[in-house]
């Protein structure tokens, strides 16, 4: 984070899984959606659970219109025939590339047939990311994840016991677990010569801002890869009590007492938020095509940020199975949302979300839209 807008505070190397500038390995996507032609999305966003052991008060999705329903798991039959379905989903060239998964309203780590879903999409040659609160791992789930997943990323927020358990509303060993667990995991990693992709996220809260340098040394010593650091989503008054200059401070002698080019390395992500940490809104969505999120109950939103919101709602595969999905994927009834749902009938979005592809858009507009690059003069 920087105190410019659109600036992040970052070490010396640039190349790492946060920077929007990503987005252009995947230009022939990004050409057909210029004319309005989805090709399959580039990572497939998975819910898979309902329920979590944590009941943090700054939860996105709690926050959400369906924050007062449980949802249910992601039916077995859908995670047995998605590592399938995404590897011969492909048109022109182009297929999924990646799943996420995560949780509606939960934590991934609850859903029992994760081990399975994992070494599957790994075996079918998807890319997955996992994201978790990390409480519920076990013996048989770490190694899974450490064999089989290419990112994995635990929800931290705090930099000590007494701040976690603040934002996170969490059982009482829930600190001390999770450390080990990612001891445990980092260690499975080096003993195999495996790639680490581990990377410790933190919210910049109220609560505990002030404990960011702490957390930043925590995430060394138990052999993390990443530390990623961003503004949360928060109401004005919320935001009023978080002195940002103490927080870039501490990132910045973070890294320089902890980073190691290669081996270590922290991020503060600030391209989607002011100076003052307030979200930045896109004028117009144009890149949810690069990505499709389904909910565990098998309900399909081409808006990761607007999952469970019924005006976006493209397909069921809970009752269509995956073929639903391909068969709504790029069709009038998929363009109505984009244009009319996500964009206003052309007047840009009016969800005032915090857009997690912000990043993105921009450089689509730049380069695509309006071409001012002039990309072809190469």
């Amino acid at each position: 984070m920087s105190k410019k807008t659109g600036v992040d505070i970052q070490g010396t190397n640039v190349w790492h899984p946060f920077d929007s500038t990503k987005v252009l390995v995947h230009g022939k996507r990004m050409e057909a959606i210029v004319n309005e032609q989805y090709l399959p999305p580039v990572v497939l966003n998975l819910d898979v659970s309902g329920e979590c052991q944590y009941h943090c008060p700054h939860c996105h999705h709690r926050r959400k219109q369906v924050r007062n329903a449980k949802l249910e798991d992601l039916p077995l039959k859908l995670a047995r025939t998605l590592p399938y379905f995404l590897q011969n989903w492909e048109e022109k060239g182009e297929r999924v590339k990646a799943c996420c998964i995560v949780g509606s309203q939960g934590d991934a780590l609850l859903y029992e047939h994760l081990p399975m879903l994992l070494k599957e999409l790994f075996f079918s040659g998807i890319e997955t990311g996992l994201v978790s609160n990390g409480y519920g791992y076990d013996d048989m789930l770490l190694e899974y994840a450490a064999f089989y997943s290419k990112f994995i990323g635990f929800s931290m927020d705090a930099g000590t016991s007494k701040g976690y358990k603040a934002v996170k509303n969490c059982p009482e060993d829930a600190w001390t677990k999770v450390l080990n667990n990612i001891e445990k995991l980092t260690s499975i990693i080096h003993n195999n010569r495996l790639r680490n992709d581990v990377g410790w996220k933190i919210l910049v809260l109220p609560q505990t801002y002030k404990e960011i340098y702490a957390s930043c040394r925590l995430a060394r010593e138990t052999g993390c890869r990443y530390v990623q650091i961003r503004p949360a989503d928060l109401p004005e008054e919320q935001r009023e009590l978080i002195n940002i200059p103490c927080v870039e401070e501490q990132i910045e002698q973070a890294i320089q007492d902890f980073e190691e080019p290669g081996k270590f390395e922290i991020v503060g992500i600030r391209h989607k938020f002011t100076p003052d940490f307030k979200r930045v809104l896109p004028k117009y969505c144009y890149l949810t095509p690069l990505t499709v999120t389904v909910t565990s109950d098998g309900k399909v939103y081409p808006c990761v940020d607007r999952r469970c919101d019924n005006v976006t709602l493209l397909a069921n595969c809970k009752t269509g199975g995956w073929q639903a999905l391909k068969e709504a994927w790029g069709s009038s009834h998929h363009l109505r949302i984009v244009n009319n749902a996500l964009n206003c009938y052309g007047q840009g979005p009016q969800c005032r979300i915090r857009c997690s592809n912000y990043g993105y858009d921009k450089y689509f507009a730049n380069y695509f839209v309006q071409d001012n690059m002039d990309r072809n003069l190469i």
